[in-house]
């Protein structure tokens, strides 16, 4: 009869994975249990004592029946407190947050309820919320690290609604690195009650009247989803119902998708000149805003064609393996037939075989994170018709193509695209590259902070990449999406958007003659009414470009209103009627009044990017003691655990200027004891506004 496996021992385990340590001289004198809120083990900490003072203190978790090194995932929510289940046991009384198992269970031993994180840089990855409301008293190590452990635990916890005061460890006569044991031991019975407590001082908090540090931005209009027609207006309106993402993410998002199945189809003519359809679009959101789940659904049909693509490519990769086979056979026979002859008709046998069978085209529809360089290959080497659509802005304007070294190559070439669909680039590797008739659309779909990096950009701005932009920053619905118990999976009108798009790929494309990849759509026209209304609506356009104008402070995008106007006029007309041949007047009111929705945009949004870098940095010092509840601070609280941006005593001064400036800060006359030491400048901060 086979014998039972056993469970190996936590005390057996810890034996065994740190044998080389205790026959090297540490001696086990501790093994710490995390355990979940039901008292159930998730992995312990053995700690081994070296009698020279080292320390080994590693975790080790069950791994079937036996124990391995390592913790087990963490929970989303972050990993549990050491003596979790005591904590929550006792939720009346005060708790002790101390650096270390020992020194919590030092204060355990003594009646109190007592808990850790680990070590002095563990705060991070911790759930502290089993605190919240609750009173706690912090009891950091006797050193710096000791006094980072504390500040970052106690922002954390002030967050939470929690009574935070702090031990005055300074006071305690330890010697540096001192911690509870230390104390415990030199106290014995000592009265934890008398311990000194650190205390601000009697400052008063009232009287702040905070200016704002930059332009108030005045919120969006409603997106405008009803001039987006028949098709993409109730998608756009599905969307907005059940994914519940601002309006203007889900309009861009259906419009941009709407691009990239019509526009290799047609180009606009008007007065001898070619407009393409190809529309770009830089939409702004938090994350959380659910612009994944928008961008999925919209570009449903865009996968669809793009994996019926790839399966066809198969195919036809077997049918060019034979094809290429055959034409090197009969070049191989040539070249025998003509050694025999020493060459003679070798090259008119060659030339009547012709070049070889060139490759399948690449089955590449989209992409995500592209450089210049990497389009260029991709456009001379697949369909000549792509989208650039991300949800992750940060993979374009973080990414190669927009370095310090590279963004003017790429925004030129990119600009070039959009302008001809032409695409010119000159490598001293890989040679020229001159391609005509391609089409890009694009939908960069970004957070803010990744946004004001772009559109702070002089570069992108210079040279006009931002401008082709049509920009949205809509307000967050975050807070006000009670749960949908509703499908997408079959809703009608996101079926009827998938199934017109993608009518519009699966459409023969309209090639120059002799040519496999160079595109040359029909024209469609502007009718007399709908000519009349354009001009008018550019002549309107160019006089707010005027000093004092409407449009004076964004006039790179004003500039481009009127062609945006014709780009987005021939999507909605193709999308009504795939051979539309003119564009009438009410589909050039409907896009004129989506394409001044986005000029709108831009001109709201004047001057968001263009702040100091005083200023930002005033931004993120402000944050930061509003996140981690600072309402003194002084200056070498900041210059060593504040953002990384503002150590630099000279960048922190700046930026307390633009505080006290903004009525954001106030010093305090003759400075103020903190962390149990007198400090010469310090300021009183403003709280952050009520819901801000």
């Amino acid at each position: 009869m086979n014998a039972v496996p056993k469970m190996e021992t936590p005390q057996a385990g810890a034996r065994r994975l740190f044998a080389r340590d205790i026959a090297e001289g540490f001696a086990p004198v501790a093994l710490h249990c995390y355990a979940d809120a039901d008292g159930q083990p998730l992995f312990y900490r053995p700690r081994l004592k070296h009698p020279d003072g080292r320390k080994v203190i590693k975790p080790m978790r069950l791994d079937g029946l036996r124990y391995a090194m390592g913790e087990p995932p963490a929970p989303k929510e972050g990993k549990p407190l050491y003596r979790l289940p005591e904590l929550l046991a006792d939720t009346a009384a005060p708790v002790w947050i101390v650096e270390g198992e020992s020194c919590a269970d030092a204060l355990a031993k003594a009646g109190n309820v007592a808990t850790t994180s680990g070590g002095a840089s563990s705060a991070d990855g911790m759930d502290w919320t089993p605190l919240r409301g609750r009173s706690v008293i912090l009891w950091p190590d006797h050193d710096g690290p000791g006094a980072e452990y504390a500040d970052k635990v106690a922002g954390r916890l002030r967050a939470l609604g929690c009574d935070v005061r702090r031990i005055d460890v300074a006071a305690l006569n330890l010697p540096d690195g001192g911690d509870v044991v230390d104390w415990l031991a030199a106290n014995p019975g000592g009265d934890l009650d008398t311990l000194p407590m650190l205390a601000a001082p009697a400052v008063r908090v009232e009287g702040f009247a905070p200016e704002p540090l930059r332009r108030p931005v005045p919120p969006p209009e409603p997106y405008p989803l009803a001039e987006l027609g028949p098709v993409l207006q109730p998608a756009a309106e599905s969307l907005r119902r059940v994914i519940q993402a601002p309006d203007a993410v889900c309009g861009a998002s259906v419009l941009a998708a709407a691009s990239l199945a019509a526009q290799a189809l047609a180009d606009v003519e008007i007065d001898g000149r070619t407009v393409p359809l190809s529309l770009w679009m830089l939409t702004v959101a938090e994350s959380g805003e659910r612009k994944s789940a928008v961008d999925a659904e919209a570009m449903r049909a865009a996968r669809d064609h793009e994996k019926a693509l790839a399966k066809s490519h198969e195919v036809e990769l077997e049918a060019h393996a034979a094809e290429l086979a055959e034409w090197e056979a009969r070049c191989t026979d040539a070249k025998t037939k003509a050694k025999k002859s020493q060459g003679a008709g070798l090259a008119r046998a060659l030339q009547d075989i012709g070049p070889a069978p060139p490759a399948p085209l690449l089955p590449r529809v989209t992409v995500a994170d592209f450089t210049a360089e990497g389009l260029a290959k991709l456009l001379a080497a697949g369909w000549p018709t792509v989208g650039a659509f991300t949800d992750e802005a940060a993979l374009v304007f973080g990414g190669h193509g927009m370095t310090k070294e590279t963004v003017t190559r790429t925004a030129g070439t990119l600009c070039k695209l959009w302008d001809s669909g032409t695409l010119d680039r000159v490598r001293a590797m890989d040679g020229a590259t001159k391609l005509h008739g391609r089409r890009m659309a694009l939908h960069l779909l970004a957070q803010p902070v990744i946004a004001e990096r772009a559109l702070s950009d002089d570069v992108l701005s210079g040279q006009g990449f931002l401008a082709r932009c049509l920009l949205a920053w809509p307000q967050s619905t975050a807070g006000t999406r009670p749960y949908k118990a509703e499908s997408l999976r079959h809703d009608a009108a996101l079926g009827r958007m998938a199934h017109r798009l993608g009518e519009l790929h699966r459409e023969p494309l309209p090639l120059a003659e002799g040519e496999r990849q160079e595109l040359q759509p029909r024209p469609l026209h502007l009718s007399a009414k709908a000519k009349a209304a354009w001009v008018q609506l550019h002549d309107a356009v160019e006089a707010g470009m005027t000093p004092g104008g409407q449009f004076a402070t964004v006039k790179p995008w004003a500039s481009k209103t009127p062609e945006q106007v014709l780009r987005i006029a021939g999507v909605l007309s193709l999308l009504e009627s795939t051979g539309a041949q003119e564009i009438d007047a009410a589909t050039i009111g409907r896009a004129a009044e989506l394409a001044l929705w986005h000029l709108n945009e831009a001109a709201r949004l004047a001057g968001t990017a263009e702040l100091s870098p005083e200023v930002r940095d005033a931004e993120a010092l402000l944050g930061w003691c509003h996140d981690t509840g600072r309402t003194l601070l002084y200056s070498r609280d900041a210059l060593r655990l504040g953002p990384g941006r503002i150590r630099e005593r000279e960048t922190f001064t700046r930026a307390m200027g633009e505080l006290e400036r903004a009525g954001w800060a106030e010093p305090v006359e003759g400075g103020a004891v903190l962390d149990g030491r007198h400090r010469r400048h310090v300021w009183r901060i403003a709280p952050a506004p009520e819901g801000g």
